[in-house]
This record gives C-alpha cells, structure tokens and sequence, in this order.
C-alpha cells in the first residue's frame, strides 16, 4: 500500500494528566459548547471544552487510578471506574459527587443511559474464579441497590454502551465476544467471536452504526438489524477508532502511535502522521465532527483537525508534511452467532 502525504496536523496539546490517559468522552452539542471528559491513571478525570481543549474542572484527586469516563448528552453527568473499584456519578457543573457505587473488582467500563437515569458498569478479571468480575451490571439511579446482572462471559468486561434507543446494551469482553443484551429482560439477545478482544466499541451519532476495533481490523455493524456493514483492515495493530458523525472518514489509532484518517465508503487511507512519542490509549471523534482527540501514555492529550488547514477555534493554516507508516500482516474475519446471520443472511466481512 502505497503512503500517503498530506498537511501535517498541528494539534492542540491539553495539558494537565501526570498518567496515562486511557479513556475520552465527549458530549453532545449543547448551548455553551461541547465538551470532552478524559480518565487518567493518575487518579484525575479532567473536563475541558471540546473544541479548544480549555479546562473546566477536575473530578477526582491524587486517588486510585481511574479507567473509565462516560459524560452525558448536555454535559451535565460524568460517570468514572476506578482501580479501587467504584463506580461514580458527578453533577458536572458543580463538581459535586451525586452517587458512589463499590464493586468487587476494578471497573474497566462504564456508561450513561440517554437520559442519565441509567449506569451500566463492567469490571476488570483480578481473582481467579471471581465470578462477579464476568457480570455487566446495570443500575437504576434511583435505587443503585439494586443492579440487575447480565450473565455470560466467561471474561472480565472491555466496554458497554447503550443502544437501540436505551432498549439495548452492547458490551465487549476480554473473552473476545461482543455481546447484545435487552435491558428490559436482562437477557443476551446477540454475539459475535471476534479472534481478538475489541480493542474499542463506538456508537455513531447516527444511533445504529457500531464500530469495532481488535487486531489490524475496523468492523463496522448495524446494531439495529445486527448485521455486518462492512469489515475494514489497516497494516498496523490498532487501539481504537472513531466514526465520523456523519460517516464521512474513520480514524484509527495504531499502535506504532500513528493516527490514520480512512474514507468510510472506500477505506482508503486519506491522511496519516506520527501522533503521539508514547503509545496510545484512545482516539475519539467531536460531535459535530470537526476536531478529534488522541490519548496517550504520560499524560499526553491531543486535538486534531479533521480538515486541516481550515479556521476553527484555535487552528491557523500552516502546514507541513507528515510520515510514513509501515505495512504488517492481516487479521483474521469474525463470526457471528447464528441467530444474527439469519437476521442478516449470513457473515458480511
């Protein structure tokens, strides 16, 4: 595959996190803005403006670290898991805790329902045999005693977000499975076995559009139907990747701390430069489209233009050249389960 040349990006550097920045989150498009919220090993989740990266406020201090952060549509709830396994819900204006829930283990995901009335949270395997770090709880905040528990993987949870208008969670696990429960029911209404764990799991703003990251491949897949949509491969390992809102491009974050911007429809690499001088944790597209960000090992946090050289927030129009990237071998396909290939009519890769 040949390289692709384009502007540099010149990113805007939000400064702050001492740790490793493992997890980002944005919210929608409210009346002040947007915002970005970001997790770090060193016990922080910070909340900055989405398009500047200007900082808000600090959520959680000198404490275990934290692993993961979800922020509701109107920037008004903040959730975060933690290493010393609680699961938290903040007034985001006020900085205030509203709920704190403990857990037997490390919480590695969590997420808001639509209308923050809901919290899904799944944990990290540590004990041998500890079957509550397999479960995928969802809690009424209401009543947080009383969580309902979604049985089935055989591993510790990767990530979960709400879907099918808040009638659906879609979770990952470390037993390589993507798995579709029905929130009512509690029960497992879809999976698929991936040949490696999802790396990362993204709803679109489009509400139905799901995408999948694990080993050198990009799986798109339309959690309404359940069908496979289309199944894209980089020639690097992948971190993450990120849809834009309105399905334009991707873009990935490899594991040779290169961001990748690909065409939705073609997969074709449009631009590609070095991001980052440590490894990276998580890439995340803005609402409306026109900034993502980067995380990385050592605090490192960063905006991106997705049109480079165009006026917005703090962008001017230098540019430069950017590198090259190296090509590696495939990946395996996926399988869906046989329920969702008689929805779809068989695998679509």
């Amino acid at each position: 595959m040949a390289t692709t040349v384009s502007n540099v990006q010149l990113p805007v550097d939000c400064v702050g996190h001492k740790g490793d920045v493992v997890q980002l989150a944005y919210s929608k498009v409210c009346n002040s803005g947007y915002y970005l919220a970001s997790a770090s090993q060193d016990g922080q989740v910070m909340l900055r403006h989405g398009d500047t990266g200007d900082w808000v406020g600090t959520f959680e201090k000198d404490g275990e670290p934290v692993l993961s952060v979800d922020i509701n549509a109107d920037a008004t709830r903040l959730a975060t898991g933690s290493e010393d396994c609680t699961a938290r819900i903040w007034n985001a204006v006020d900085g205030k805790q509203l709920t704190k829930i403990m857990l037997n283990s490390p919480v590695r995901c969590v997420a808001l329902g639509a209308k923050s009335e809901y919290l899904a949270v799944g944990c990290l395997d540590r004990k041998t045999g500890h079957r509550t770090d397999k479960v995928l709880y969802l809690y009424t905040l209401e009543r947080p005693d009383l969580p309902i528990s979604f049985e089935g993987q055989t591993r510790g949870m990767r990530d979960v977000l709400f879907c099918r208008d808040n009638r659906a969670l879609l979770s990952s696990s470390h037993d390589r499975s993507i798995r579709l429960w029905d929130r009512m029911s509690g029960r497992q209404a879809h999976s698929i076995a991936l040949p490696h764990h999802a790396k990362s799991v993204e709803l679109c703003a489009d509400g139905r559009t799901v995408t999948i990251a694990y080993g050198h491949s990009i799986v798109f897949i339309d959690v309404d139907r359940f069908e496979v949509l289309q199944h894209r491969k980089l020639p690097v390992r992948l971190i993450g990747v990120s849809l834009h809102p309105e399905k334009k491009t991707y873009v990935c974050a490899g594991s040779n701390r290169c961001i990748y911007k690909c065409d939705y429809a073609t997969g074709e690499i449009l631009e590609t430069f070095n991001a980052h001088e440590r490894h990276m944790h998580c890439i995340k597209y803005s609402p409306d489209g026109e900034v993502y960000a980067s995380s990385a090992a050592d605090g490192g946090l960063r905006l991106w233009q997705q049109t480079v050289g165009k006026k917005y927030a703090l962008w001017d129009t230098r540019t430069v050249q950017n590198n090259e990237y190296d090509d590696e071998d495939d990946e395996a396909d996926i399988d869906v389960d046989d329920e969702a290939k008689s929805e779809s009519g068989g695998d679509q890769n």
